[in-house]
């Protein structure tokens, strides 16, 4: 049985995000891209990797219709209106022509990885490689906008869903786009070696992000969720994180602001040492991956540095404990960051990283009940 649908989501959730403590603490559940998304649409990942417009906007819908959050995040509306073809089905992947594009990937069914068939690319592949600013100019470009397709499947996800919940676009800072342009390894060895060239590459992207904020605004958008990664400690130093991370963190977040969005600020990783920085941005919401690597990241411990009026995305495990999906284990994860995060203080239940596709929904619904239980209190 579904749970009744919210109708003050994206009430309580704006007021989470501008300090206040709503009548009941909002929940937003992290997807990425068709990761997981698929399951609730009841269709085949292959389907929405590849989906049309239509049929993200279906799937983002059934998000919402099957666990009720109070707060959505758009994935973009693919690209464009025509729907893919399934080409093969060999048991261990399917073979899909996006029929927009005309590019045919393969997607991997172990581990939902989508791969170009003729260059053998990946979503998140280095660009290509960056020695100097000619390269960076040729393979980056010029910084652009949403596109048309991403900006009327958000128009349309806004006005359908209404006042029933928050729907949160996202994007990155220059920093991250720039390790992504690079590779995780080119990236760091030119942070050490050519610096001046890591940062013109974060410019480059950097110089997108006015449009960008202001297109999502104009479309309708009240927040963004601005993703970092690589950019905590158990990556880079605090010195290092302060010269090339954080001034791209508080520009987008200021260019964010400025545009009307409530910026909500999204870091992975050992953040401990660089807290006190990140609490220094102007950030109206704070997000955090949870432990990994033996790193104790804990809820009381981000609410210490931000203070008890900013608010904070809790850090449930999307992995082992919704893996495990036992009901009495989630309901104490869910109160026990509650307790951490402190009465009153203005907080949003969430997971740390995105729900993987291994994940039933069930375990979903069962934050979602312990939520609601504690909101009923």
């Amino acid at each position: 049985m579904n749970p009744p649908l919210p109708v003050d989501g994206r009430a309580i959730a704006l007021q989470a995000l501008s300090g206040q403590t709503p009548h009941r603490t909002p929940l937003a559940l992290l997807t990425w891209g068709f990761d997981y998304t698929w399951k609730p649409a009841r269709i085949e990942p292959w389907q929405l990797a590849c989906g049309g417009s239509e049929t993200w906007h279906r799937a983002h819908m059934a998000i919402f219709e099957r666990h009720a959050p109070d707060v959505i995040y758009y994935d973009g509306a693919g690209a464009g209106l025509k729907e893919p073809t399934l080409l093969d089905d060999t048991g261990e992947s399917w073979l899909v022509r996006d029929n927009n594009t005309g590019v045919t990937y393969e997607l991997i069914k172990k581990s939902c990885t989508l791969r170009e068939i003729n260059t053998g690319r990946k979503t998140c592949d280095p660009v290509g490689s960056i020695a100097t600013r000619a390269d960076a100019d040729r393979l980056v470009g010029e910084a652009g906008g949403w596109g048309q397709t991403y900006l009327k499947g958000l128009r349309r996800l806004i006005t359908e869903l209404g006042d029933h919940a928050l729907v949160l676009a996202h994007h990155s800072p220059g920093y991250i786009c720039a390790c992504y342009a690079f590779g995780f390894e080119p990236a760091m060895e030119a942070m050490l070696e050519n610096p001046e060239l890591f940062t013109y590459v974060c410019d480059l992207y950097a110089a997108s992000d006015e449009q960008r904020m202001r297109e999502l605004k104009e479309a309708g958008a009240q927040a963004v969720f601005i993703a970092d990664s690589w950019a905590s400690c158990d990556i880079i130093s605090p010195a290092m994180f302060e010269r090339f991370a954080l001034p791209y963190q508080r520009s987008l977040v200021e260019t964010a602001q400025r545009h009307g969005l409530k910026a909500v600020l999204w870091n992975l990783g050992d953040v401990r040492p660089i807290l006190s920085l990140e609490a220094a941005l102007p950030v109206d919401a704070f997000a955090f991956e949870q432990p990994r690597k033996g790193i104790p990241m804990s809820l009381k411990l981000v609410r210490d540095a931000f203070g008890s009026r900013r608010c904070l995305f809790g850090n449930l495990d999307s992995e082992m404990l919704l893996w495990r999906n036992d009901p009495g284990e989630i309901r104490a994860a869910v109160r026990e960051q509650a307790v951490q995060s402190g009465a009153g203080a203005p907080f949003i239940h969430n997971q740390g990283s995105p729900i993987p596709s291994n994940i039933e929904p069930g375990a979903v619904d069962a934050i979602l009940r312990a939520a609601r239980e504690i909101a009923a209190r």
